[in-house]
């Protein structure tokens, strides 16, 4: 065993948020350590939208331009129910430098936010290495790490934040409960398939009595699908997706034009609070929610800019950290409330089954979307309108409403 160096910050995870967290840090001068158990980014997309809040934090380290090079503009997304055309989402409409969503896969996200961290002499990544334990001693913590090859390794951090996912390992040794815990009913499938529709930038969202199936544009002609499944299909294939789009979008998609299946089901809780003494909790580590609506990764990410935020203040101008967590605490919960409740009340309106369902769905959607009401639905979907971003961190107190 040995004790290496000391940091402001230990990121535990080097997926996006971990990573967002990081290169804010490092712009503010924190000397960090961001350790990943895995040696690569996953292959898999995963999260593939980016809303325009989120490109406002990348524009903070001077990344949103090269994300917008590099991804896919959705600027419309047209909604079908029983593949009747019922309207469409025009993002195009939206205040703002950013008018649309971006489609990246997440393993681009991750490779160009670990790139841009070569400008921050502040930030060291250590991959294949494997978080062990943490033990608060007067003001600092006692991390363990096992680095690949090697043996224990302690190093002294003043802060340690968990961006590891769901499974959170940081969490656990923190002994943070999670509270509201549960899982739907649903299960989905998912897969990138080449591209030959002429759908261009659109995504496509149909509805019908069977369930519902999702349809987003990727770079370099790639285009997700994903089909909400029947319960008693225990074992999909990519048979079972492609007949699925075909019923209920009229498409006929190629086999071998499928880069893979991913099966999954829909979870949700948040953790009783989001910090213990000097160990925090980020992105999925202090909450999970639904995936339909791609605001899980995009919450986690105004998690990271807000805590980055309140620990540079922390750090450069010795303000009280107990005293900024609990306003990190307040004000994110909050906002998770509200996003979490939103892609719950999508996944509800989505998943019904049945000719009145459809019917009944169908009604509103085309109400909806072509009523004066329709211009409040893009900043609604683009999550401009969730509380919560950090610049309440400015004037916020822990009494206040958030």
């Amino acid at each position: 065993m040995s004790t290496a160096g000391d940091y402001d910050v230990i990121i535990v995870g080097g997926g996006p948020v971990g990573l967002v967290l990081a290169n804010l840090l490092g712009q503010g001068g924190i000397r960090t350590l961001l350790v990943e158990k895995t040696t690569a980014a996953p292959r898999q997309s995963m999260a593939i939208g980016i809303t325009p809040p989120s490109l406002e934090v990348l524009s903070r380290v001077g990344l949103d331009a090269t994300f917008i090079n590099e991804a896919v503009k959705i600027d419309h997304a047209r909604i079908f129910e029983e593949k009747k055309l019922r309207g469409e989402l025009r993002f195009n409409s939206l205040a703002g430098q950013y008018p649309f969503i971006l489609s990246l896969p997440q393993a681009k996200t991750i490779s160009l936010l670990e790139e841009n961290l070569k400008n921050f002499s502040s930030v060291r990544v250590q991959r294949h290495c494997h978080f062990l334990n943490a033990e608060e001693e007067q003001n600092h913590i006692k991390v363990a790490l096992l680095p690949d090859g090697s043996h224990d390794q302690f190093q002294k951090t003043r802060v340690l934040v968990g961006c590891d996912g769901h499974r959170s390992d940081v969490r656990t040794v923190a002994a943070i409960p999670c509270i509201k815990a549960r899982s739907y009913p649903h299960s989905f499938i998912m897969a990138d398939f080449h591209d030959r529709t002429d759908f261009g930038s659109k995504a496509h969202l149909y509805f019908n009595r069977a369930g519902a199936l999702e349809s987003f544009p990727l770079p370099k002609r790639r285009r997700r699908w994903i089909l909400q499944l029947d319960q008693e299909q225990s074992t999909p294939d990519v048979t079972t997706l492609i007949m699925g789009i075909k019923q209920r979008s009229g498409l006929d998609l190629l086999p071998t034009d499928c880069g893979g299946l991913n099966r999954f089901t829909v979870h949700r809780f948040v953790c009783n609070h989001y910090f213990t003494g000097r160990i925090i909790l980020c992105g999925d580590a202090a909450h999970v929610m639904s995936p339909i609506g791609g605001q899980g990764m995009n919450t986690g990410i105004a998690d990271a800019e807000f805590l980055a935020d309140i620990l540079i203040r922390h750090f450069h101008h010795v303000q009280d950290l107990k005293t900024l967590l609990k306003s990190y605490d307040h004000v994110r919960r909050n906002a998770f409330r509200v996003a979490a409740n939103r892609a719950a009340r999508g996944m509800w309106l989505g998943t019904r089954r049945g000719r009145t369902a459809s019917f009944l769905r169908g009604l509103g959607i085309s109400l909806l979307l072509n009523s004066p009401l329709s211009k409040n639905l893009p900043p609604y979907f683009s999550m401009q309108t969730i509380p919560g971003r950090s610049r309440s961190a400015n004037h916020f107190s822990p009494e206040s409403s958030g």
